[in-house]
């Protein structure tokens, strides 16, 4: 296996158009990590590794519980490594179309959660999607690559990105960053409206248009589709979030993600009820990467005597009954005798002997249960 630093590559769990994703072990710290490595570096690319640093030191100073956690970035061989958060319970995209709507609210409420913290920081995604959409192991969801995020304030980086391009998936990048101006939270926002149609209808608007250039051009001059026109039988108040998200000109559209969330709330505690987060968590499902095995727990030490004859073997059971059995008739057997030596204790023999009959009785219908059950 090859070692980067203090990282051992075990595998590779993801390939992008810029970077390689490998799941590595960190040997200082015993733990896995996702470990993203920029493929296909060339010494001339300059650009391209600016852009990496850049996201490496952005998504670094964002610390969130819907945001995936970056422990560092680094050199090694003039490569840029970025060490992150590993989930392996993958990204979103198995689970599109999947959801209940609770669970589909409490997924955009997640995104929009760590949307919410980096506008705080002044930091925009511009690339988000399902497959940048992590699913968490207590049910929830955290954003993964601020790849092609950028600070609004540094003019330094106006330049990563030529002039007339785009950074983005097709599907999901707003009409104003395919026509080349700068990505806001706005833009972000119109993603997240993808992001939710998809969830709630299973594809995304303008889906199955031909090419993505197509898709493109239609989404620049047409507005999507109404979500109603699909699901008809969803909350209006709903349709209309979604909509209003998905509004071609940015200056029509929602601009704080806050505000968004809380608005996404409303609805939810009105078509769901108060308590709708309970019923918001995303099933576990199999990890689409699990390299632990994990083994079975012990019985705790403290379990109820019906837990552990529960378990045990049904011919030690068998075993054990009759025992107690014989153990039972030996003392009553003791106070028998006893008894007829001392004839006041008469009575006491009687009850002794009427209590030997009774237990008799059931330790064997015990057994032969247990006997019927093996």
């Amino acid at each position: 296996m090859r070692e980067i630093r203090r990282y051992r590559v075990e595998s590779e769990i993801g390939r992008g158009g810029m970077a390689v994703v490998y799941l590595a072990r960190q040997l200082d710290l015993d733990r896995y990590v996702a470990l993203k490595e920029l493929a296909g570096l060339h010494a001339a690319d300059a650009t391209a590794t600016l852009r990496f640093l850049h996201e490496a030191r952005l998504a670094g100073s964002l610390n969130h519980s819907n945001i995936v956690t970056v422990y560092e970035y680094f050199e090694h061989g003039g490569i840029p490594y970025m060490a992150m958060e590993f989930l392996p319970r993958g990204s979103l995209r198995p689970l599109v179309g999947l959801l209940s709507l609770a669970q589909v609210i409490g997924v955009l409420d997640g995104i929009l959660a760590g949307l919410a913290h980096a506008d705080e920081h002044r930091i925009v995604h511009r690339d988000l999607k399902p497959e940048n959409v992590m699913r968490s192991d207590d049910g929830g969801v955290k954003i993964a690559d601020f790849g092609i995020a950028k600070a609004h304030d540094e003019i330094a980086t106006a330049n990563l990105t030529p002039a007339g391009e785009f950074v983005g998936a097709p599907a999901y990048v707003s009409p104003e960053q395919v026509l080349g101006s700068a990505a806001t939270a706005a833009s972000d926002l119109y993603a997240i409206g993808v992001i939710a149609f998809e969830l709630l209808t299973g594809e995304v608007p303008f889906a199955g248009h031909g090419s993505p250039s197509a898709l493109l051009i239609r989404k620049v001059n047409e507005r999507p589709p109404l979500l109603r026109s699909r699901r008809p039988d969803l909350d209006r108040g709903l349709v209309d979030w979604v909509d209003h998200l998905l509004e071609r000109e940015p200056g029509k559209r929602p601009s704080n993600p806050q505000s968004v969330r809380e608005s996404l709330e409303d609805v939810a505690e009105r078509v769901i009820g108060p308590r709708w987060r309970r019923e918001a968590a995303l099933p576990a499902g199999p990890p689409a990467h699990d390299p632990i095995e994990v083994p079975a727990a012990p019985p705790h030490r403290f379990a109820s005597m019906r837990t552990l004859r529960t378990h045990a073997r049904p011919a030690a059971l068998v075993t054990n009954a009759l025992s107690r059995r014989a153990n039972l008739s030996v003392a009553a057997g003791v106070a028998v005798a006893a008894a007829l030596l001392t004839p006041w204790l008469f009575a006491v023999a009687a009850a002794a002997y009427l209590a030997l009959a009774l237990i008799t009785f059931f330790d064997e219908a015990e057994a032969a249960q247990i006997r019927r059950r093996a």
